[in-house]
């Protein structure tokens, strides 16, 4: 099978910076500047609380572009395929690109940085996803998705490989739903990794800033994921996604999981309630929708490029999508309601009827 160009690869599996460019700059300059600093982050949880990462290599562009020593012993040292992650220093673009050779992910880059010297480069392995899972752990409970396969299919939403699990931690009991035993016990294990010790809290909180739960659990937005052979590893940890997250989506995701498919009934991705007319996208090509201000757009999957729409729109509903989704961390940052894995809404909806989303109980119903 021919491997997919790096324009191909992110046309369809687009970053979380690509999502956030309606979200108010100073929302969206918090979440991105923790995503450039991540391989830090995660770092330090590695040397604080043995949290299992994948070791990441910084070079500058001017150490890659002179071919350094330094830059030429990883390369001939680096086997099987990396992710790369180049960060120009002044306009805070992101080039990157995945499931490459090193040799292969360096020309890539040296076509399309132009002056390497303006960026900051990093390089991890690439490991095979078997099973991967996003969570936020907050003050009163995790609420977090698990999924088999790929990542990609939680962070865009895109479950036409595998449908996920919601799942609901109070501290006390867990909610996990479809309920499958490996996809619990792959989300208590990944869990446990959260807790840190006393020592371990007390410096996390004078370097980053952040929260813990009663019994010790570092609050924040983790991704992680499980090679086939059962190797975990999180590649992720973010504060300022995770405080947006807030503890009444505990009860809410709680009293949704089991609700029975005949209506239009979904997830919470963003709390509130709107009314309007709605525009029923099937295709991917948003260019050609004609959307109003205040008008509810129904999709089955949404993309990047719609964000425009999102933007104009009064509410989102998605057939497809979860509660982690790039496109559910959005709706959450712009304020606008959004209830996603309908599974219906695009067949039961239809252009230019009159609707009323109430996010909060995760239903759309069809009033005129």
């Amino acid at each position: 099978m021919a491997r997919p160009t790096p324009q191909e690869y992110f046309r369809r599996h687009s970053a979380l910076a690509d999502w956030l460019a309606h979200v108010r700059p100073e929302r969206r300059d918090a979440i991105l500047a923790e995503d450039s600093t991540r391989a830090a982050r995660l770092g330090l949880l590695h040397e604080l609380m043995g949290l299992p990462i994948l070791a990441t290599t910084h070079f500058s562009g001017g150490e890659l572009a002179a071919r350094a020593r330094s830059f030429e012993s990883f390369r001939a040292s680096a086997e099987g395929a990396y992710a790369v992650r180049a960060f120009h220093r002044s306009d805070e673009s992101v080039l990157r690109n995945r499931n490459l050779p090193v040799p292969e992910l360096t020309s890539w880059l040296e076509s399309k940085a132009g002056d390497l010297d303006q960026y900051d480069i990093e390089f991890s392995p690439h490991m095979p996803n078997a099973w991967a899972t996003i969570f936020v752990v907050t003050t009163d409970g995790v609420i977090g998705e698990v999924v088999r396969g790929s990542l990609r299919q939680l962070t865009q939403g895109d479950h036409t490989a595998a449908s996920p699990s919601t799942y609901v931690y109070d501290f006390t009991d867990w909610h996990v739903e479809p309920h499958q035993p490996r996809y619990e016990q792959i989300a208590r294990s990944v869990l446990e990794f959260t807790r840190a010790g006393k020592d371990a809290q007390t410096a996390l909180r004078r370097r980053l800033d952040c929260g813990f739960t009663a019994d010790g659990h570092l609050q924040g937005y983790y991704e992680a994921v499980v090679d086939p052979g059962g190797d975990l590893r999180f590649i992720d940890f973010n504060i300022a996604l995770g405080r947006r997250l807030e503890s009444s989506y505990l009860e809410l995701i709680r009293s949704q999981q089991g609700t029975l498919r005949d209506e239009v009934h979904g997830l919470t991705a963003s709390r509130g309630s709107a009314q309007g007319v709605a525009r029923v996208l099937i295709h991917r090509e948003a260019d050609a929708l004609d959307l109003a201000d205040g008008e509810v757009l129904v999709c089955v999957e949404p993309t990047p490029d719609m964000i425009p729409l999102i933007a104009r729109a009064s509410a989102l509903v998605a057939d497809r999508g979860g509660l982690l989704s790039h496109c559910s961390v959005v709706c959450r940052e712009m304020g606008i309601p959004c209830v996603v894995g309908t599974v219906n809404a695009t067949e039961v909806i239809q252009s230019g009827r009159q609707v009323v989303v109430e996010a909060d109980s995760g239903t759309v119903r069809v009033v005129a």
